[in-house]
């Protein structure tokens, strides 16, 4: 009776994990560059199941155009490198690019990407092409300000997240390999669009129902239990 109790609690925490994966999905339907995670059980050797970790989707979100010509959506494998607030190195595939009050090229909440642009005072036309060359208008001539890079990782699923589409390496991630867009097998950039949430609402509704029934199920064992456990003691006391 013990182990099958210490069974559907485990079950009920598992439950529990999965729909508060799925939940957070959900609420990221709308968060430009997000990727749906799923919580990993693994069985417990002494019974029941615990949670091993959460894996991320690496799979392409659709694109959508916006007014901003600097905007850009990474198509393919690799991330855009950004200085964190603490000096650390980021990597992140929200491309909403900004220029900030110094002339460098920053992602919306003011990270300066890496390596960093600059873009001249007096340039006009500002624009990024797919293998991540900037190009200005500068003194009447379209010269290039600077180049993007992205980086790749042997296990992107496996980078530490730090919130608000901002990722570390992990040991699980491996080192990033670096390079310009379109090469060491890095996707192209699409100037002009962002990469919306990859989250698929039918399936998390799915996934919801699924982890209500377990959690319903390893509850109502719980409760079993405890009937069966104080129906005991009454007849031994």
């Amino acid at each position: 009776m013990i182990n099958s109790l210490f069974s559907s609690l485990s079950g009920l925490n598992t439950a529990s994990r999965k729909l508060q994966a799925s939940a957070n999905n959900l609420a990221n339907v709308q968060t430009p560059g997000f990727k749906s995670s799923r919580v990993n059980i693994v069985d417990n050797a002494s019974g029941g199941a615990r949670v091993a970790g959460v894996t991320r989707s690496p799979s392409q979100g659709p694109l959508v155009p916006t007014s901003n010509p600097l905007d850009v959506a990474v198509l393919g494998n690799g991330f855009l490198q950004v200085t964190l607030g603490g000096g650390g190195t980021g990597f992140t595939r929200l491309g909403a690019i900004k220029i900030d009050g110094s002339g460098r090229l920053v992602t919306a909440d003011g990270h300066p990407l890496i390596p960093e642009i600059t873009i001249p005072g007096n340039a006009q036309n500002v624009s990024i092409g797919p293998d991540g060359s900037v190009s200005a208008l500068v003194n009447g001539q379209t010269q290039t300000v600077g180049q993007l890079q992205l980086a790749g990782f042997q296990n992107p699923a496996g980078l530490n997240a730090l919130g608000n589409g901002l990722f570390t390496v992990s040991g699980s991630s491996g080192q990033p390999i670096f390079g310009s867009p379109g090469t060491n097998s890095l996707g192209t950039l699409q100037s002009g669009s962002l990469e919306l949430s990859n989250v698929d609402i039918t399936e998390e509704i799915v996934q919801q129902i699924l982890a209500s029934s377990q959690f319903r199920a390893n509850a109502s064992a719980i409760r079993a239990a405890d009937d069966m456990t104080g129906t005991l003691l009454d007849i031994t006391a």
